[in-house]
């Protein structure tokens, strides 16, 4: 759960602020919905914070209380479709929601698994960067205190720099993404995942892959496929997909795995020394989690995705390539 501080100070700013014309609040991106329940009182609850103006809970918490809830579809004037869709992954389910926070996003999704959720956002910079053969992309992954229900201890109150496990975490989103974006594409693009809350059984790493690539799926960006990524571990004889941390200090493999429905883009892992064949099992297993995973993406996309920039795409004429093949002695003229 999030944990908010109570003090008198903050209660007033936050009074302030929603005392404002309804066009200043909407002029920068809020993480959550504005509600007069929260200006009016010091205390910070997480329910309060995703309630929306007619007083009913959003879906991450009525979700998590409704197991029987498998697909729903709720219409919002003016602004992005809330959508909540139930995915099997292995022997559970994770919940996938977007267009209840970061409404102001060019994509935005949560992922819950137990009751570790994960924020996933994606902005795009409305003009183009100078060309080059390096995609402007940067991935942010941060984990906080507040995830646990905790608060930094000692004088320094703030979070601090960024620790190295989430700095390899970044380097996980940013490997098997990168590859899908099209040639030709130069518009700067920021992906920033957030663990929101934290259970200690689900780790949130697979899952931050996961968030990512539907965020980007549901975001302008031309890019033809969605991604997603999993856990691999294997206790005994049996392979689970996206173990607790339970079951991992049992197994015998730790195996990161993300691609789409037709390939595989990134692994990354360590085992007890595993055979070759209980290895590429592993990874036939976390293919075909991925593969389930993408198809309902897929599906996701076609009711609430966004129309992609498909003519923000710029490439060379194939005349200039042949002129160059010509010169270079690879084509005669």
């Amino acid at each position: 759960m999030l944990a908010c501080t109570s003090s008198s100070l903050h209660g007033l700013a936050a009074l302030q602020r929603h005392s404002q014309p309804s066009h200043f609040l909407l002029s920068k991106p809020l993480l959550f919905p504005p509600s007069s329940r929260f200006a009016a009182s010091r205390k910070c609850n997480f329910r309060s914070l995703l309630s929306g103006k007619n007083g009913r809970r959003s879906g991450i918490r009525a979700a998590v209380d409704s197991p029987e809830l498998s697909e729903s579809v709720v219409a919002d004037g003016g602004g992005p479709q809330q959508y909540s869709v139930k995915i099997p992954v292995g022997d559970r389910h994770i919940l996938v929601e977007t267009g209840h926070i970061g409404r102001q996003a060019s994509g935005s999704v949560t992922v819950t698994d137990g009751e570790t959720i994960v924020y996933a956002t994606v902005c795009l910079d409305d003009v183009p960067s100078e060309p080059s053969d390096f995609f402007p992309l940067s991935v942010n992954y941060q984990e906080r205190f507040s995830a646990a229900g905790r608060t930094s201890g000692g004088f320094y109150k703030r979070e601090g720099k960024t620790k190295d496990h989430e700095v390899l975490i970044c380097r996980l989103i940013d490997r098997p993404l990168r590859p899908m974006m099209p040639k030709g594409f130069y518009h700067e693009t920021q992906i920033l995942s957030w663990v929101l809350s934290y259970d200690g059984l689900h780790s949130p790493d697979s899952l931050a892959v996961t968030a990512a690539g539907i965020a980007v799926a549901l975001s302008e960006l031309p890019m033809s496929k969605a991604v997603a990524g999993v856990r691999v571990g294997l206790v005994g004889d049996k392979y689970i997909v996206n173990p607790t941390t339970e079951e991992m200090e049992h197994s015998e493999l730790d195996l990161i795995l993300a691609g789409t429905d037709s390939a595989i883009l990134m692994i990354e892992g360590y085992s007890n020394f595993l055979p070759e064949e209980k290895l590429l099992k592993a990874v036939e297993v976390g293919q075909d989690a991925v593969r389930a995973i993408c198809n309902e993406v897929e599906a996701v996309v076609k009711k609430c995705g966004k129309p992609k920039m498909l003519d923000a795409i710029k490439l060379p004429p194939p005349k200039l390539y042949e002129h160059v093949e010509v010169v270079k002695g690879i084509r005669r003229p």
